[in-house]
């Protein structure tokens, strides 16, 4: 879930103890809260698709961002937050769902308020995946939702056969690099990906690695940089022209989530269809 918005902690004396006042503290987690309030881009995307609006108190706005959502439409639907304290305060939800690995001292004042709280671990493959929505469907008091969101997820990673015999890598402005969940997306679309593991790589491992086909890896936002200048050598373009470029759409692999059988299918029919 790295890149995720997390909570915001940064207040003033003044406004905690403001805080306290008006957020008395909570002893007990509802076994199905009822408004819920997600803190985190990527639990946003659990969030939204688990439960109905009305039982959703807000995401963060970086949900409504095609470029980085895959649940653009359910969470125009429901209120947007920045990942404030004071929004937490205002809301007064019955839960906040956010991520384990930022900002800790924001969790532990929500701790202090008495505000119950579930943290998602960042997932990097397709099980972490699935034992985060079991785990937040099973908080949230949906468990039979979740089961059927990861069966859904289960039948689309497997909705047609994976293209085997082909080589991809992902080239991007630092040379070949890939995040895990890029690297989970090849590995459901039954490709071969002879990205290295150990970090970016130049043109020189490129050509030798000999891919039938490269991954785009960056600048999908339009962001110019330095870096396209060595992305788009001249050899690198002569070697692998358009037709033997792939594209996987950030807003499936930013966050671990159910997205990621969607880029799974996309991948494999952009093989088919070069092929």
């Amino acid at each position: 879930m790295r890149g995720g918005l997390a909570l915001a902690a940064v207040l003033c004396p003044a406004l905690v103890a403001g805080c306290s006042a008006a957020a008395p503290p909570v002893s007990t987690r509802p076994a199905k809260p009822v408004r819920v309030m997600s803190m985190n881009q990527c639990t946003d995307q659990l969030v939204l698709a688990l439960l109905p609006p009305e039982r959703i108190a807000s995401v963060t706005w970086l949900s409504r961002d095609p470029r980085y959502s895959a649940m653009v439409v359910e969470a125009a639907r429901v209120a947007a937050n920045r990942g404030s304290v004071e929004e937490v305060v205002t809301t007064r939800p019955d839960l906040i769902v956010t991520d384990t690995f930022s900002n800790p001292g924001g969790r532990a004042l929500l701790a202090r308020l008495g505000v119950p709280v579930v943290a998602i671990e960042d997932a990097m493959d397709v099980p972490a995946i699935r034992r985060n929505i079991s785990d937040l469907a099973t908080a949230l008091g949906v468990p039979e939702r979740g089961a059927a969101l990861v069966a859904k997820m289960d039948a689309r990673l497997v909705a047609s056969p994976p293209v085997r015999g082909v080589r991809v890598a992902v080239w991007g402005r630092d040379g070949m690099r890939e995040g895990p969940l890029v690297a989970a997306v090849i590995a459901a679309a039954g490709l071969t990906d002879v990205t290295p593991e150990t970090g970016p790589t130049d043109t020189e491992a490129l050509l030798q690695a000999a891919p039938d086909f490269l991954i785009e890896g960056d600048g999908a936002d339009g962001g110019a940089s330095l870096g396209d200048a060595r992305r788009d050598t001249a050899i690198v373009r002569k070697r692998w022209p358009r037709s033997r470029i792939l594209h996987i759409s950030p807003r499936d692999t930013i966050c671990g989530a159910p997205a990621i059988a969607d880029a799974a299918i996309a991948l494999r029919a952009q093989v088919r269809a070069a092929l």
